[in-house]
């Protein structure tokens, strides 16, 4: 694959005009946004991967980004303008790290021999096509690494509730320890220890719970989301 495939009388209808959204992380400008199902890093390394086997030269305007002669921005692109992506989580403070929104600004400037500097802007219907050129472009790479990238989080995840669980199952047998000591306890000033170590342990006992719990909900969660990418 040499270049983007282009999407003729085809419309996947994922690109859209993000400027309301880019708005609220940047500065006031238009902008093209798309939403994939990958982490930013996953989409940073498949766009790398991509300008690696293709070795287009029209890349060399897009500071390290894709382009590709199969676009219509690409095409239009006569001045041979910075198109500059933004790429970051689709919800800034989401604690779901494998959703991603890209940003294409629309304001760039020209970089040809007669009118270096010069303002210009892209339309945003070919922005948002080349937008959807990218999603296809980079998905083969993509998958296959938040595939192998949730894969390692679930094991992870699962490894530390299975941890979780041998830590409270030692905790409960000093609860009962401690309990049985209070029981047969005759010392006043062993006592106020005893008191001591009983609050500690149910506490220590009430936060591996919720850990647990918050824990088997992101995993149910990372198990739904690995089911959607391998179907």
């Amino acid at each position: 694959m040499t270049g983007f495939l282009f999407l003729c009388g085809f419309a996947i209808g994922q690109a859209k005009d993000g400027t309301a959204e880019f708005q609220k992380m940047a500065t006031s400008q238009p902008a093209a946004l798309i939403y994939l199902p990958y982490s930013p890093d996953v989409i940073q390394e498949a766009l790398a991967d991509y300008l690696l086997k293709t070795g287009d030269k029209q890349q060399d305007n897009a500071k390290g980004y894709l382009l590709s002669s199969n676009t219509f921005i690409v095409k239009n692109n006569k001045s041979g303008a910075d198109m500059t992506l933004l790429i970051g989580l689709k919800t800034q403070d989401s604690m779901n790290l494998n959703e991603s929104a890209i940003y294409l600004k629309l304001n760039s400037f020209s970089n040809d021999e007669n009118s270096t500097g010069k303002a210009i802007q892209f339309d945003m219907q070919d922005a948002k096509d080349y937008l959807d050129n990218l999603a296809i472009a980079i998905k083969p790479y993509a998958s296959d690494l938040q595939l192998k990238l949730q894969q390692k989080n679930l094991s992870d995840a699962q490894d530390k509730h299975a941890s979780l669980i041998t830590e409270g199952n030692k905790l409960e047998e000093e609860r009962k320890k401690i309990q049985v000591a209070i029981g047969e306890n005759k010392s006043a000033k062993k006592e106020t220890r005893l008191v001591e170590r009983k609050i500690k342990n149910e506490r220590l006992i009430d936060e591996n719970l919720t850990a647990r719990l918050n824990l088997s909900d992101d995993i149910t969660k990372q198990i739904a989301a690995l089911a959607l990418l391998t179907n």
